[in-house]
Protein backbone atom coordinates (compact mmCIF):
# COMPACT_ATOMS: atom_id res chain seq x y z
CA UNK A 1 0.00 0.00 0.00
CA UNK A 2 1.21 3.43 -0.57
CA UNK A 3 1.79 6.29 1.53
CA UNK A 4 3.83 7.08 4.96
CA UNK A 5 3.25 5.25 8.08
CA UNK A 6 3.16 6.74 10.95
CA UNK A 7 4.79 5.25 14.64
CA UNK A 8 4.25 6.27 17.74
CA UNK A 9 6.82 5.39 20.25
CA UNK A 10 9.33 5.71 23.03
CA UNK A 11 13.02 5.60 23.00
CA UNK A 12 14.15 2.16 24.02
CA UNK A 13 10.52 0.75 24.08
CA UNK A 14 9.36 -1.89 22.50
CA UNK A 15 8.39 0.48 19.60
CA UNK A 16 12.14 0.15 18.65
CA UNK A 17 11.79 -3.61 17.36
CA UNK A 18 8.92 -2.15 15.40
CA UNK A 19 10.82 0.55 14.13
CA UNK A 20 13.64 -1.61 13.57
CA UNK A 21 11.54 -3.83 11.05
CA UNK A 22 10.62 -0.42 8.92
CA UNK A 23 14.00 0.29 8.70
CA UNK A 24 14.35 -3.49 6.88
CA UNK A 25 11.32 -2.77 4.96
CA UNK A 26 10.83 -0.05 1.93
CA UNK A 27 7.80 0.82 3.18
CA UNK A 28 8.40 5.00 4.36
CA UNK A 29 7.17 6.03 7.33
CA UNK A 30 7.28 9.05 9.98
CA UNK A 31 8.68 8.26 13.46
CA UNK A 32 6.53 10.49 16.38
CA UNK A 33 8.49 10.14 20.04
CA UNK A 34 5.95 10.12 22.74
CA UNK A 35 8.31 10.77 25.44
CA UNK A 36 5.97 12.49 28.67
CA UNK A 37 2.72 11.65 29.63
CA UNK A 38 1.55 15.12 29.57
CA UNK A 39 3.35 16.39 25.99
CA UNK A 40 0.94 17.36 22.82
CA UNK A 41 2.06 14.15 20.84
CA UNK A 42 -0.01 11.51 24.21
CA UNK A 43 -3.18 13.42 23.60
CA UNK A 44 -2.97 12.37 20.35
CA UNK A 45 -1.84 8.78 20.94
CA UNK A 46 -5.03 8.20 23.48
CA UNK A 47 -7.00 8.99 20.94
CA UNK A 48 -5.56 6.25 18.59
CA UNK A 49 -4.73 4.21 21.67
CA UNK A 50 -6.70 4.65 24.99
CA UNK A 51 -4.37 2.83 26.69
CA UNK A 52 -1.52 4.85 26.36
CA UNK A 53 0.42 2.62 25.13
CA UNK A 54 3.29 2.26 22.37
CA UNK A 55 3.95 0.79 19.55
CA UNK A 56 0.97 1.90 17.96
CA UNK A 57 1.58 2.30 13.93
CA UNK A 58 -1.24 4.54 11.71
CA UNK A 59 -1.49 3.41 8.16
CA UNK A 60 -1.78 5.36 5.22
CA UNK A 61 -5.55 4.59 5.19
CA UNK A 62 -5.90 5.83 8.77
CA UNK A 63 -6.13 2.09 10.31
CA UNK A 64 -4.99 1.85 13.81
CA UNK A 65 -2.45 -1.00 14.70
CA UNK A 66 -1.29 -1.82 18.31
CA UNK A 67 0.95 -5.04 19.63
CA UNK A 68 4.55 -5.67 17.98
CA UNK A 69 3.69 -8.81 16.52
CA UNK A 70 0.69 -8.06 14.97
CA UNK A 71 2.41 -4.77 13.24
CA UNK A 72 5.47 -7.33 12.59
CA UNK A 73 3.64 -9.81 10.57
CA UNK A 74 1.36 -6.67 8.42
CA UNK A 75 4.50 -5.99 7.73
CA UNK A 76 5.96 -8.87 6.34
CA UNK A 77 3.30 -9.28 4.60
CA UNK A 78 3.48 -5.47 2.86
CA UNK A 79 7.17 -6.16 2.67
CA UNK A 80 8.25 -9.73 2.63
CA UNK A 81 11.95 -9.18 1.15
CA UNK A 82 12.73 -7.23 4.64
CA UNK A 83 12.70 -11.80 5.75
CA UNK A 84 11.02 -10.29 8.70
CA UNK A 85 9.40 -14.04 9.42
CA UNK A 86 11.01 -17.18 8.32
CA UNK A 87 9.84 -18.88 5.05
CA UNK A 88 7.48 -22.21 5.41
CA UNK A 89 10.29 -23.51 4.07
CA UNK A 90 13.07 -25.53 5.87
CA UNK A 91 11.69 -26.16 9.82
CA UNK A 92 12.41 -22.67 10.88
CA UNK A 93 8.81 -20.85 10.70
CA UNK A 94 7.16 -23.58 13.37
CA UNK A 95 9.85 -22.88 15.72
CA UNK A 96 9.58 -18.91 15.09
CA UNK A 97 6.22 -18.86 16.17
CA UNK A 98 6.49 -20.62 18.64
CA UNK A 99 9.24 -18.10 20.37
CA UNK A 100 7.58 -15.21 19.06
CA UNK A 101 4.24 -16.35 21.30
CA UNK A 102 6.88 -16.96 24.37
CA UNK A 103 8.01 -13.64 24.25
CA UNK A 104 4.69 -11.52 23.38
CA UNK A 105 2.50 -13.66 25.51
CA UNK A 106 5.05 -14.25 28.30
CA UNK A 107 8.16 -12.20 28.62
CA UNK A 108 6.72 -9.35 27.77
CA UNK A 109 3.50 -8.86 30.13
CA UNK A 110 5.63 -10.07 32.50
CA UNK A 111 6.85 -6.09 32.41
CA UNK A 112 3.36 -4.90 32.57
CA UNK A 113 3.22 -6.22 35.87
CA UNK A 114 6.71 -6.53 37.17
CA UNK A 115 7.22 -2.36 36.39
CA UNK A 116 4.37 -1.30 38.88
CA UNK A 117 3.39 -3.91 41.46
CA UNK A 118 1.42 -1.88 43.06
CA UNK A 119 -0.79 -1.30 40.86
CA UNK A 120 -1.21 -4.63 40.92
CA UNK A 121 -1.34 -5.85 44.45
CA UNK A 122 -2.95 -2.68 45.63
CA UNK A 123 -2.81 -3.00 50.00
CA UNK A 124 0.05 -5.65 49.98
CA UNK A 125 2.87 -4.38 52.01
CA UNK A 126 5.75 -5.83 49.67
CA UNK A 127 4.53 -5.34 46.37
CA UNK A 128 8.27 -5.80 44.95
CA UNK A 129 7.40 -9.40 45.17
CA UNK A 130 5.69 -9.02 41.95
CA UNK A 131 8.73 -7.65 40.56
CA UNK A 132 10.58 -10.40 41.83
CA UNK A 133 8.75 -13.30 40.84
CA UNK A 134 8.12 -11.66 37.26
CA UNK A 135 11.74 -10.90 36.92
CA UNK A 136 12.49 -15.09 37.74
CA UNK A 137 9.97 -15.82 35.49
CA UNK A 138 11.43 -13.71 32.75
CA UNK A 139 15.13 -15.16 33.14
CA UNK A 140 14.05 -18.74 33.44
CA UNK A 141 12.37 -18.28 29.61
CA UNK A 142 15.18 -16.45 28.30
CA UNK A 143 16.94 -19.13 29.13
CA UNK A 144 15.18 -21.57 27.75
CA UNK A 145 15.21 -19.19 24.00
CA UNK A 146 19.18 -19.13 24.81
CA UNK A 147 19.33 -22.95 24.61
CA UNK A 148 16.79 -23.20 21.08
CA UNK A 149 19.25 -20.17 19.44
CA UNK A 150 21.81 -21.35 17.03
CA UNK A 151 25.29 -22.07 18.78
CA UNK A 152 26.73 -20.65 16.05
CA UNK A 153 25.13 -17.57 14.60
CA UNK A 154 25.02 -14.86 14.02
CA UNK A 155 21.80 -14.80 14.15
CA UNK A 156 18.83 -17.24 16.11
CA UNK A 157 18.38 -19.51 13.01
CA UNK A 158 22.47 -19.08 11.99
CA UNK A 159 22.62 -17.76 8.52
CA UNK A 160 18.97 -16.80 8.38
CA UNK A 161 18.17 -13.49 10.02
CA UNK A 162 14.71 -12.84 11.20
CA UNK A 163 12.46 -10.28 13.75
CA UNK A 164 13.25 -12.78 16.56
CA UNK A 165 17.03 -11.25 16.48
CA UNK A 166 14.93 -7.73 16.25
CA UNK A 167 13.38 -9.07 19.73
CA UNK A 168 16.41 -10.29 21.41
CA UNK A 169 18.26 -6.94 20.44
CA UNK A 170 15.85 -4.58 21.98
CA UNK A 171 15.08 -6.79 25.08
CA UNK A 172 18.08 -7.71 26.17
CA UNK A 173 18.78 -3.67 27.05
CA UNK A 174 15.96 -4.66 29.65
CA UNK A 175 15.62 -6.26 33.12
CA UNK A 176 17.87 -8.37 33.75
CA UNK A 177 20.21 -6.49 31.12
CA UNK A 178 23.04 -7.04 29.41
CA UNK A 179 25.14 -7.59 31.93
CA UNK A 180 23.12 -11.05 32.38
CA UNK A 181 22.97 -11.89 29.04
CA UNK A 182 26.19 -11.86 28.89
CA UNK A 183 26.97 -14.55 31.82
CA UNK A 184 23.90 -16.40 31.17
CA UNK A 185 22.81 -16.00 27.91
CA UNK A 186 25.46 -15.60 25.45
CA UNK A 187 24.24 -16.28 22.43
CA UNK A 188 21.26 -13.97 22.58
CA UNK A 189 24.57 -11.22 23.52
CA UNK A 190 25.87 -12.07 20.45
CA UNK A 191 22.57 -11.96 18.52
CA UNK A 192 22.24 -8.57 19.76
CA UNK A 193 25.51 -7.49 19.47
CA UNK A 194 25.27 -8.16 16.04
CA UNK A 195 21.99 -6.68 15.07
CA UNK A 196 23.29 -3.18 16.40
CA UNK A 197 25.82 -3.75 13.97
CA UNK A 198 23.83 -4.46 10.74
CA UNK A 199 24.43 -1.18 8.22
CA UNK A 200 20.60 -0.39 8.29
CA UNK A 201 19.94 -0.58 12.11
CA UNK A 202 23.31 0.87 13.58
CA UNK A 203 22.09 4.32 13.75
CA UNK A 204 18.49 3.35 15.45
CA UNK A 205 20.04 1.20 17.97
CA UNK A 206 22.88 3.98 19.07
CA UNK A 207 19.81 6.54 18.66
CA UNK A 208 17.31 4.18 21.04
CA UNK A 209 19.83 2.68 23.20
CA UNK A 210 23.10 5.45 23.39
Amino acid sequence: MSGTYTLFGRKGCGSAIVAAALKLTRLPYHYQEVDEADCPEYDRLLKLNPLGQVPVLLLPDGTVMTETAAILVLLHLRWPLAGLIPSSEGGHLPVFLRWIMVINAQIYPSFTYGDQPEKWLPGVDNPKVLTDTTDGLRKKLWLQIEAAADANGPWFFGATFCALDIYIAVMHHWRPGPVWFAEYAPRLEAIAKNVARHPRLETLFREQFS
